[in-house]
């Protein structure tokens, strides 16, 4: 799995790198082999000194012959923005497991019972 982490107005420490990883990695395990890359984007929408709800995260999940999961959150802290946004991205990858295998079961259902008489 190639990880991208970009940052702007935040300083990116060991720690954060590494709670990043190790949440990308819980939430994704059902997809492993299949992801090409992840990018997360964090930001400090109105800079280091003021306060409030404005650390922002964009996270995209690009995986092998399906559409990218992209999921954005917003919360007052760092840690915060990266626990609630990678749980809801494990949410988001298993809703992707079940549905791509619901539609490999219906197409194999439908070529083995549907035989073409010739």
């Amino acid at each position: 799995m190639q990880l991208c982490i970009h940052t702007h107005g935040i300083d990116l420490t060991d720690a954060i790198k590494k709670q990043t990883y190790q949440k990308l990695e819980l939430a994704l395990d059902r997809l492993e082999g299949k992801i090409c890359e992840i990018s997360v984007t964090l930001i400090d929408t109105n800079g280091p000194f003021l306060g409030g709800v404005d650390k922002a995260c964009r996270i995209e999940v690009r995986i092998r012959d399906q559409d990218p999961i992209i999921i954005e959150d917003c919360d007052e802290s760092v840690d915060e923005v990266i626990d609630r946004i990678t749980d809801r991205l494990g949410v988001v990858a298993c809703q992707r497991i079940d549905v791509s295998r619901r539609i490999k079961t219906q197409r194999r259902t439908w070529f083995e019972n549907d035989p073409i008489e010739m």
